[in-house]
């Protein structure tokens, strides 16, 4: 059961649930729930090591801008950023296709201290969506994103896991961190054929590396 709430209410988390709906595309929903707790991830599936290089302070000040193109060369991805706000009943919007990522605008800009969500189908039934491959990324890669005021932001991979829906570490990923944070989500695991659903969520945490204007 899903309680229903305001983006800015204390102690709301918001988390990921893509469904491929029969003969449909994977438009799947992001609900409201009551959860302060992290739990244990379900499977680290990349992991920089310990001792993995130090990234730099990056202190350089932005001013809120929405991202519009996201890409991740070591996958080939290069695709457009839509906003996601919340739907009349208070569940998160979803990108309307599966070949775009969305921003959720109610965390801060990309680059900003906090972390910032974008979010994409994995498939459809007609094929692989924009983060098909995301659960292959490794630590090291880098991740970038265009703002729409010109600077672009770069993020460096620090390690992927895998979580069941049902432990999803809704504060880990939307919360503050006291880090400037990329978390990129999608859709993963076993696919129940008997509900249409995807069994567990992907998510690429990353760390801000350095910042760019459109004059660099």
């Amino acid at each position: 059961m899903h309680a229903r709430a305001h983006p800015h209410s204390r102690r709301e988390w918001l988390y990921w649930a893509c469904a491929v709906v029969a003969l449909g595309v994977v438009f799947g929903t992001l609900a409201v729930r009551t959860s302060a707790k992290v739990p244990t991830a379900s499977l680290i599936l990349h992991e920089a090591p310990r001792g993995h290089d130090a990234l730099p302070n990056v202190t350089t000040p932005l001013v809120a801008s929405p991202p519009v193109h996201l890409s991740i060369s070591a996958l080939s991805v290069s695709t457009n950023i839509v906003l996601l706000g919340l739907q009349p009943d208070h569940e998160v919007m979803v990108p309307n296709n599966v070949t775009s990522a969305g921003w959720f605008r109610y965390g801060p800009t990309p680059g900003q201290l906090g972390s910032s969500v974008i979010l994409g189908h994995v498939d459809s039934y007609r094929g692989p969506g924009v983060f098909f491959s995301l659960k292959t990324l490794l630590p090291g890669a880098i991740i970038s994103v265009r703002l729409k005021d010109g600077v672009t932001t770069y993020f460096r991979v620090t390690r992927v896991v895998e979580y069941s829906k049902t432990n999803f570490p809704d504060a880990l990923v939307y919360g503050p961190q006291g880090t400037r944070s990329l978390n990129l989500v999608t859709c993963g695991g076993a696919f129940d054929r008997t509900t249409g659903h995807y069994e567990s969520n992907i998510v690429v945490f990353s760390d801000l590396l350095r910042v760019t204007n459109a004059a660099t």
